[in-house]
Formats: C-alpha cells, sequence, structure tokens
C-alpha cells in the first residue's frame, strides 16, 4: 500500500476485544500483520481478498 498517494489507503473498526477478531480471522484464512500497541490501546492490520487493509483497533476502557 503507498500512503504516498493521496485517497483512502485503509479504514478501522473498532472492537471490544481484539484477541476474539484474531482468532476470527486466523479461522478464516486471514492472516492478521502489522501488530502494534499504542497509546490508547491496540491494533493490527489486515488485507482483505480485495486488496484493501483494514485495521482493527481496541482501546484500553480505562
Amino acid at each position: 500500500l503507498d500512503y504516498g498517494v493521496t485517497g483512502l489507503n485503509h479504514f478501522a473498526f473498532v472492537v471490544d476485544n481484539l484477541d476474539d477478531a484474531r482468532e476470527r480471522l486466523q479461522s478464516l484464512g486471514i492472516t492478521p500483520e502489522t501488530d502494534a500497541d499504542y497509546e490508547p490501546g491496540r491494533r493490527f492490520y489486515f488485507v482483505d481478498p480485495d486488496g484493501v487493509e483494514i485495521e482493527l483497533v481496541e482501546y484500553d476502557p480505562t
């Protein structure tokens, strides 16, 4: 993915439980990439079958 090009490069969904989301994706044969902890939570990315990068993020509830 080229982040230097103007336009949509990815979109994100907030999930309640990132570990559950990861397990579900893996059960469907999708490999999560680019794990990262950051303030105020954690996230990972994956690429859907159409080549669109999707971010799943879980925010720290505190």
